[in-house]
C-alpha cells in the first residue's frame, strides 16, 4: 500500500493521531467532544492515545461533529478539511477581485507544501 506524507492509518495509534490532528484544527477539546458525543469525558483521549477505536456509528458521529467526511478523515492529503458548502458560501460573497486574490493565495500556499 502506498502512503503519503506522514499519515498512514493502519492501527489504533495512527487513527488516534489523525483524530487528534483534525480535532486540534477545529479548536475542540477532547473533553468537550467526548461529552458532546454522549460519552464519558475521557472517550476521545482514549481513542487518541490508541487504547480504543470507536464503533462504526461512533466514527460517523465523530466525523459529523468535527465537520469532516469519513473519506477526508482517511485522506492524508487533507490536512484541515473545511466542508465544501461552507467554503463555497464564503467564496460566493467575495467580489471578483477578492475571489481572484483568494485563489492566488491558495495556489501559493499549496505550492509550498
Amino acid at each position: 500500500m502506498k502512503h503519503t506524507n506522514d499519515i498512514f492509518i493502519n492501527d489504533e495509534k495512527t487513527f488516534g493521531l489523525r483524530l487528534a490532528k483534525l480535532r486540534a484544527c477545529k479548536n475542540i477539546s477532547a473533553r468537550e467532544m467526548s461529552l458532546a458525543l454522549g460519552q464519558n469525558k475521557n472517550y476521545i483521549n482514549a481513542i487518541e492515545a490508541g487504547r480504543n477505536l470507536p464503533s462504526m456509528s461512533s466514527f460517523f458521529c465523530i466525523c459529523d461533529y468535527i465537520g469532516i467526511t469519513p473519506k477526508d478523515f482517511f485522506d492524508p492529503e487533507c490536512k484541515n478539511p473545511l466542508p465544501p458548502d461552507q467554503f463555497e458560501a464564503i467564496f460566493k460573497k467575495l467580489t471578483p477581485e477578492q475571489a481572484a486574490h483568494l485563489y492566488q493565495v491558495a495556489l501559493d500556499i499549496a505550492d509550498k507544501d
